[in-house]
């Protein structure tokens, strides 16, 4: 009796709905317990797992047969489903701190393996149910790739519902379902079986307590939750109030009353000054401040003491915009400097709600009653694109989360708003004598970030065709910060006389004036800059890098060159090297490095040395050839895949949404390619050719024309650059969908024995390409990637050549 196909179809689909769901969400919440540059890492380890379950599925083929099938598929399935919250809630109490030290290598190893233990299983149930089930593969095949790409749909939905760790007792209970199904699906002589275990072997246990879990969890701040936050013991279960989404965990404290929180306070801001406030976490290492408003200027007199205000101190200020409203200063700011008309742009809508719908903090903070206030949940740069409206001034003071900061925003958080497409959308939304003004670190030993600042600001009047660029740019400097005032037209010598007047009698220091010689010998250089190639020499001549980030390479963030890193190990070593960007770029890029090096082991030992027996009697050039053709598949396909994630991060307005459109997108259409090479294969040199040529010709046309279409399209709304990246990913996806299958019917007519051996290169080049691509990226652009992707797949010519060379000769020939 065979197997009961709606239940065992109907259990391959939630298995992997279920896995996709996982992997996304993780990606958020090693976002808010580890630093930014883990989210990556959720990637690799995914193949890391799925490939190392299968590896097991080979070594293990006896043990499985047709009358146990079924129990097999449960039973793993189950344990992706209990394991999946057990992963999650030892990540939740690892410290996660690198250095570069044998135990921060091993804290990585222990992470890669607490988190590739639920892909191992689901690895394990995938295998089997494609190559031991009775039914046609392409069907199976066909309905794990619709279980998967609909679970990357799912989760931006998932997350705006549910908490992250809710999220993954959500997905526990989509994996123990499907093992429910899979056990209904067996035989007779099979369910009885299954029938006779206890209580707790059951997926109907699973299933029961992980729907009780998901309420109870999700109204707790006492179940799954993380123990460690960015190394530090978690607190958040002392708040009031602790929200989730696809973008952030915010926690909203208890008000104070103590000294007002500001940026840069004035040396002239009266000492016993008090104020209520509230704060608001971000991530776990980022923060804003919600101050209390009763509706009278004097609640919020203290704002007009932050150097990051100092742009409302110009005159005829009428129309504001504000990038960023999180806990409402900059909003009432703007209120309190007289601003008749404010608009509000906050990409992330929990802190919307918390102003307008909480039932305490939108009394708190009362920004209801700023008159004039008008707000936008959207991304900022997509809304000014889409805006016809225009503003005296935009403000956007640190605009970041403290964890990008510091680990150089490799998930491109927050470094969409500081490229010079972004501040290319910003000023032309202002008004003839408008002015775009922006708040960043300042060191005042170097100029880092705040030099990077003013090199985009050069860039972004040069390209706006300006004679002089140094004529629209002022910035002063108070303790750490350094604020930028870029007006859209040089600044007139009323709107200078203001600036230098406030900047004096706030007690500020003048960095930059179009007037005065700066201090800094690399300030001189870019303030003297009138082209684009004169800016870039400067830029780029200085030890970190101030080169303008454009969309194309948009680390903002991340100023250490990779190549001075040998230099500056050594005071990190001595703790030399203080807290702040520096460091955290620098421990950043350690972090990769190790990553690189645990993935490597972790792919030698659980892929490479297993499979090693596969090739022992395999032909040497077979052997050979095959392996140079799957490992640039693997390479190929993770550069693109990596390269496309970047790029839309910055289109779409955040990485999850990157992740779940790209990860849908070149999941399903990959699985159609797979399945279209049956009936267009690739079994002959011309085809060969012509298809390797028109992959890497749309993966190199793709890099060029894509900073055009994002320019064209960056007005839609979300829902319309979704379909912009579908629509450009799906042709990708399908294309590079030919390649495994391709590669793999070739291999067979040669000889089936180390058919493993190439599946597992496969897979191991992928895990290590995932985190190669990043470091890439940011060394030397997204588009080199994807241009070194291009390269990979052209190269697969002379290699898939060779194989059908050696296929061809090995069939029979007719006598």
């Amino acid at each position: 009796m065979q197997l009961r196909r709606p239940q065992f179809l109907g259990g391959v689909f939630l298995i992997t709905f279920a896995v996709l769901v996982f992997q996304i969400v993780q990606t958020r919440i090693l976002s808010v317990v580890a630093w930014y540059y883990f989210a990556f890492f959720a990637i690799s380890v995914a193949m890391l797992g799925m490939t190392a379950g299968a590896v097991w599925i080979y070594l293990r083929s006896d043990r499985v047969s047709p009358d146990n099938l079924a129990t097999w598929l449960s039973d793993t399935a189950l344990l992706t489903a209990l394991s999946m919250p057990a992963s999650v809630a030892v990540q939740f109490s690892l410290i996660t701190s690198l250095v570069p030290t044998v135990a921060s290598l091993l804290s990585v190893a222990l992470l890669m393996a607490v988190m590739a233990a639920p892909y191992a299983f689901a690895g394990i149930t995938v295998s089997l149910a494609l190559t031991r089930s009775p039914f046609p593969v392409g069907l199976v095949y066909a309905v794990d790739l619709v279980g998967a790409a609909l679970g990357c749909a799912a989760v931006v939905g998932i997350l705006e519902v549910l908490d992250g760790p809710t999220a993954v007792l959500a997905a526990g209970l989509a994996a123990a379902i499907a093992a429910l199904s899979f056990a209904h699906a067996a035989t007779s002589h099979e369910r009885t079986i299954l029938s006779q275990r206890s209580l707790w072997r059951t997926p109907l246990a699973a299933v029961i307590v992980l729907a009780i879990a998901i309420p109870l969890n999700h109204g707790s701040r006492f179940g799954l939750r993380p123990v460690m936050v960015k190394d530090a013991i978690e607190t958040g279960w002392l708040s009031r109030t602790e929200r989730w989404n696809s973008y952030s965990r915010i926690v909203a404290y208890r008000p104070i009353v103590a000294a007002p929180q500001l940026w840069s306070p004035s040396p002239t801001t009266p000492g016993t000054l008090q104020v209520e406030q509230a704060y608001l976490n971000i991530d776990g290492a980022a923060g804003t401040t919600m101050p209390h408003f009763d509706g009278t200027a004097a609640s919020i007199d203290f704002l007009k003491y932050d150097l990051v205000n100092l742009a409302y101190h110009l005159p005829n200020i009428e129309r504001a915009a504000v990038i960023g409203v999180g806990g409402g200063r900059d909003v009432f700011a703007a209120h309190l400097f007289g601003v008749k008309a404010i608009t509000g742009v906050e990409l992330n809508r929990i802190f919307i709600d918390l102003h307008l719908r909480d039932p305490f903090y939108s009394s708190f903070s009362n920004l209801r009653a700023v008159p004039g206030l008008t707000l936008h949940v959207d991304d900022a740069r997509s809304w000014f694109a889409a805006t016809d409206r225009s503003f005296d001034l935009i403000q956007m003071s640190m605009i970041d989360t403290w964890a990008a900061t510091s680990a150089g925003a490799f998930t491109l958080s927050e470094n969409g708003l500081y490229t010079l497409e972004g501040w290319r959308a910003f000023t032309r939304r202002l008004t003839d004598r408008g002015v775009f003004t922006v708040s960043r670190w300042y060191n005042p030993g170097d100029v880092n970030e705040s030099g990077r600042m003013i090199a985009l600001a050069i860039g972004t009047m040069i390209d706006a065709g300006a004679v002089d660029p140094r004529r629209h740019v002022f910035v002063a400097t108070g303790g750490n910060i350094a604020t930028l005032v870029l007006a859209r037209a040089p600044l007139t010598p009323a709107q200078l006389t203001a600036l230098r007047d406030a900047t004096a009698r706030l007690g500020f220091d003048v960095l930059v004036d179009p007037d005065r010689e700066p201090r800094s010998e690399v300030l001189r250089g870019l303030m003297t800059a009138t082209d684009r190639g004169r800016l870039d020499r400067v830029a780029g001549s200085a030890w970190l890098d101030l080169t303008v980030p454009t969309d194309e390479r948009p680390f903002f963030f991340n100023q250490l060159r990779l190549r001075n890193i040998p230099a500056v190990l050594p005071l990190l070593m001595r703790n030399e090297i203080g807290y702040g960007v520096f460091r955290g770029n620098l421990v950043a890029s350690i972090a990769l490095v190790l990553v690189v090096i645990v993935a490597a082991i972790a792919v030698l030992c659980t892929i490479v040395l297993p499979l090693r027996h596969a090739v022992r009697n395999a032909p040497p050039g077979l052997i050979a050839t095959g392996t140079i053709y799957f490992a640039l598949i693997g390479t190929g396909f993770m550069f693109a895949e990596i390269s496309l994630l970047q790029y839309f991060g910055v289109f779409l307005g955040h990485p999850i949404y990157a992740m779940s459109v790209c990860l849908f997108s070149l999941i399903l259409s990959a699985g159609l390619g797979s399945l279209a090479s049956d009936r267009l294969a690739l079994n002959t040199a011309p085809r060969i050719t012509a298809w390797g040529v028109l992959v890497s010709g749309y993966l190199f046309a793709a890099q060029v024309v894509l900073p055009g279409i994002f320019a064209a399209m960056s007005s839609g709304g979300v829902m319309v650059r979704i379909a912009v990246a579908v629509a450009v990913l799906m042709p990708a996806g399908f294309l590079m969908g030919f390649a495994f299958p391709t590669g793999m019917k070739m291999v067979n007519t040669i000889s089936r024995e180390p058919a493993a051996w190439f599946w597992g290169i496969n897979g191991a080049t992928g895990v290590l390409a995932s985190t190669l691509a990043v470091m890439i990226g940011i060394a030397m652009g997204i588009n080199v990637t994807m241009m070194l992707a291009a390269g990979c797949y052209l190269l697969l010519i002379p290699a898939a050549l060779a194989l059908l060379r050696r296929a061809t000769a090995s069939q029979p020939r007719d006598t």
